[in-house]
């Protein structure tokens, strides 16, 4: 797994527990053009972080799912 991939985890797993993982597996595959999600790069950043958003206010609270958009997308 990639470094990025390991620190966007981190940061999901606190806004969505053990589900993170699969969720952000779902958003690379089917919004990342197929993306594996352990093969995440910068360059990835910025649309995984629109798709937490987007898709992340359908299973916990939209601020919350904003919030981690935001700290996926700062991401260094």
């Amino acid at each position: 797994m990639s470094d990025l991939s390991e620190r966007a985890l981190a940061l999901s797993v606190e806004y969505l527990g053990p589900a993170a993982k699969v969720f952000l597996e779902r958003q690379t595959k089917w919004h990342l053009d197929g993306l594996a999600f352990e093969a995440l790069e910068q360059k990835h950043l910025a649309d995984l972080a629109k798709w937490v958003a987007i898709s992340g206010a359908l299973v916990v609270d939209p601020a919350k799912a904003k919030e981690l958009s935001a700290k996926i997308g700062a991401i260094a």
